[in-house]
């Protein structure tokens, strides 16, 4: 009896890590024109409306948003399809235009919806917010600093999953040694197997704690590799377009809702 409960327990605390980290990772990404984003899975495209489910809540109505009100879908396996680029912001591919008076041939400048100094207080307004960030580049034709930017946030997602998971598995090691030193901790006189439960309940504690601190440990270069990568494509952009030469911001103090309650957070 003894047996099949610690095994429903083990398979119990798999089962939730495993969903923990499926729940991060298999969802659609419905990006809006505005630069919201949705978290769903997508179930239906029309010429008209998306029809998707909202992903916390996949047991609940089928929702629907307008295509022209949508910008781009990744799905959960990293595709991504665009939608709508709009008209009004569209690059033409460059062409060779001949000039009558000399055989020279001359491209056309990139031309963005803005005046370069509205560009620059536009991009030095938007700080630290990788939604808007993504949606400044993305409305003003930069879908090169687009994709390199969003492949930076992708990864840092990937940190924030591994470090979840790690959470996860430090909690249910923590779980099981406070079962073991609970029932098994004193037991009886008679209680023969007390010792060879405690042991394993013990060792199943371990190595949840030891996975849970590698991922833990691994999430925080994969963290700070994607923050370096955002932070050197903000160089790059601001270099090639402003002729700054390291672009940099203030730390910003910020008191609201955060993914893990109401609190204070630093943005740097």
């Amino acid at each position: 009896m003894t047996t099949v409960f610690l095994n429903s327990v083990k398979t119990l605390s798999l089962a939730f890590i495993m969903l923990l980290s499926l729940n991060a990772i298999a969802q659609d990404i419905i990006l809006k024109q505005d630069g919201s984003e949705i978290k769903a899975k997508v179930l239906e495209i029309t010429d008209q409306q998306i029809k998707y489910k909202d992903f916390d809540f996949q047991s609940g109505p089928t929702r629907n948003i307008n295509i022209p009100d949508v910008f781009m879908i990744t799905y959960e396996n990293g595709q991504k399809e665009v939608f709508n680029k709009k008209t009004s912001t569209s690059i033409t591919p460059p062409k060779e235009v001949f000039s009558e008076q000399t055989p020279t041939p001359t491209v056309p400048e990139k031309t963005h919806n803005a005046s370069s100094s509205d560009l620059k207080r536009e991009f030095d307004r938007i700080g630290t917010n990788d939604i808007a960030m993504l949606n400044f580049f993305m409305q003003n034709n930069f879908f090169e600093y687009y994709d390199r930017f969003g492949s930076a946030c992708h990864q840092r997602a990937a940190g924030r999953v591994l470090l979840s998971s790690g959470i996860a598995c430090m909690a249910s090691g923590a779980v099981w040694m406070i079962l073991a030193q609970t029932l098994y901790g004193n037991p009886g006189p008679f209680d023969y197997d007390a010792g060879d439960r405690y042991r394993s309940y013990m060792i199943t504690g371990g190595i949840f704690m030891s996975a849970g601190e590698i991922l833990t440990i691994v999430s925080i270069p994969v963290s700070a590799s994607a923050g370096a990568k955002k932070k050197a494509i903000k160089n790059d952009f601001a270099r090639e377009y402003f002729g700054v030469e390291g672009y940099t911001y203030q730390p910003k103090l910020n008191f609201g809702a955060t993914s893990n309650g109401i609190g204070l957070t630093l943005n740097f």
